[in-house]
């Protein structure tokens, strides 16, 4: 697999460009295929000609006629399942997934990606399981009895006979859909196997929660691994609790080297309680990276490898690297086009190849799938750092819908995040999360920022201050409309204690994966969210 990838990112122009057209070929005989003629399109340039940029919106009625079950709409290839989206940037999406829009990035995923971490940890590396945070719920089934699930599930679902020999989780415990409860059994299950070797989770929020859950129920996981037996007071269903008590025996010698760990405190607990702990596999960087040094106290700065680059539309990067976040852009899953950064707010605007792009540059990617998606504006924003042979490397820097524009600064979440940092550790406050909204009902407007912290801090004025300076540094842009008092000073409003798992228990109750969690930087639109932060500000 590494041979090959290494050969396709020497001429991925030639490789991409084959994707195409056997996707377009593959589905000549569609409803959409008829319609844009995809049999005579031979080229790239056939292609942009014909078929116009998109987004989901173009797709919602095909879609609808898919989840009924009609056949040959946007592809030829049976739907194995929807994925739903994460919702951070408007309602959720389902996106079709095929047997073969799964196949192809899943041997990436399987393979390349281990090679790279042994690669990388090969001096410590003990070939033991280790702790995947992921879950196989499917939320529901479309009108057709298609499975609605988000796009980990299906690729969990996928591997489910080799799941025991790679995890330490027994498969109920991956059915679970309460999230705390998940996080104890998983820590479980975890905490019996003394020669970890890695804990894998999709987002590095998700990750920060584990240990959350570790610190909070720290006595009562001691209680049951001693008796091995799972605690009647934790909330699960009676098959599930018997059914896993099964796997459990007791362990008094493990409970008292735990309750040892334990009693000296959760700064790096991890590589206490799990000597051969080598890594943390999760996406971080960009507006991740406020969770960077949460989860750091918990591991001592154990490496965190980000391996993928993902969306539930198609697999995109992978990163060869471990010790740094950057992806090169993989050639054979999807076909590539790229808006530069000039043209973003452009309605018609001119794309580029995966050889047209340039060092520096920044782009919005545009991808043609295998399950049904044409030239569909992802909206996820890159900037080329590097090549890999002649493939570019990217880094992502935010999504497009998830900015700020009240008075055309384009504060992005990369700007936020930034100037969020900065401000916590000037002020050495211990963040939990935040969200922000626009204000629009005073003139001049303001950005809303709720914060929740782990410190008692009184100072709101000093917290608004200091945001405002480092977002005037971060954003220029910002900056400047401050300055003409075209934006008022940002308003922060602190929040009670869990109030961002309340707004992760709502999502999760909106069919959200718990595994697949993210927290919307921008809360417009997102009535229920909002709802919830309002009714948890401290007064």
């Amino acid at each position: 697999m590494e041979g090959k990838f290494k050969k396709y990112t020497k001429n991925p122009r030639k490789v991409n460009e084959r994707i195409l057209i056997k996707i377009l070929k593959k589905n000549s005989n569609t409803v959409i295929g008829d319609i844009y003629d995809f049999r005579n399109i031979n080229t790239v340039e056939d292609f942009k000609e014909k078929f116009p940029i998109t987004d989901y919106s173009y797709y919602e009625n095909y879609i609808e006629r898919m989840a009924r079950g009609e056949k040959n709409i946007l592809t030829s290839d049976e739907v194995e399942y929807f994925s739903h989206t994460s919702g951070t940037t408007g309602k959720q999406k389902l996106i079709p997934t095929t047997t073969t829009s799964r196949r192809i990035p899943s041997k990436y995923m399987a393979f390349l990606i281990n090679r790279y971490a042994f690669n990388e940890f090969k001096k410590q590396w003990n070939y033991e399981k280790g702790l995947m945070l992921a879950d196989i719920t499917n939320t529901n089934y479309t009108e057709g009895g298609i499975p609605i699930c988000s796009a980990t599930s299906g690729g969990i679902n996928a591997i489910e006979p080799i799941l025991p020999y790679l995890y330490t989780s027994p498969i109920e415990v991956m059915k679970v859909k309460d999230k705390e409860v998940a996080s104890y059994l998983h820590l479980l299950f975890a905490l019996k196997e003394r020669s970890l070797l890695f804990i894998n989770g999709v987002f590095i929020s998700n990750v920060v929660d584990l240990f959350r859950v570790l610190e909070k129920y720290s006595l009562q996981l001691v209680r049951d691994i001693k008796r091995g037996v799972i605690s009647r007071s934790l909330n699960l269903n009676e098959d599930v609790r018997k059914k896993l008590n099964k796997y459990l025996s007791p362990d008094a010698y493990r409970a008292d080297d735990l309750t040892l760990e334990f009693k000296k405190g959760f700064k790096g607990i991890a590589k206490r309680v799990w000597p051969n702990l080598t890594y943390i596999g999760t996406v971080t960087g960009a507006n991740f990276s406020i969770y960077d040094e949460m989860l750091n106290y918990y591991t001592d700065n154990l490496p965190v490898y980000s391996p993928i680059y993902a969306a539930s539309e198609g697999t995109i990067g992978i990163n060869p690297y471990v010790k740094k976040v950057e992806y090169v852009i993989i050639p054979d899953t999807v076909f590539y086009e790229f808006i530069e950064q000039k043209d973003f707010n452009c309605q018609n605007p001119r794309t580029l190849c995966i050889d047209e792009l340039s060092q520096g540059g920044v782009y919005e990617i545009i991808l043609t799938n295998y399950s049904g998606l044409y030239r569909y504006r992802l909206g996820d924003v890159v900037k080329v750092v590097d090549y890999f042979n002649s493939t570019p490397s990217i880094e992502f820097l935010y999504r497009k819908n998830q900015a700020l524009n009240m008075v055309s600064e384009k504060t992005t979440e990369e700007h936020l995040t930034n100037a969020i940092l900065k401000m916590v550790d000037n002020l050495k406050i211990k963040l939990i999360d935040y969200t922000t909204y626009p204000d629009n009902s005073i003139s001049p407007g303001r950005y809303i920022i709720y914060l929740e912290i782990s410190d008692e801090y009184k100072e709101n004025s000093i917290l608004e201050a200091e945001f405002d300076k480092e977002l005037s540094l971060a954003n220029l842009a910002y900056g400047r409309a401050r300055q003409s008092k075209k934006l008022r000073r940002p308003k922060i409003i602190l929040l009670k204690r869990n109030t961002f798992n309340k707004i992760k228990e709502l999502l999760i109750n909106g069919e959200v994966s718990k595994n697949q969690i993210k927290i919307p930087r921008v809360v417009v639109g997102k009535e229920k969210i909002i709802t919830v932060l309002k009714e948890n500000i401290i007064k």
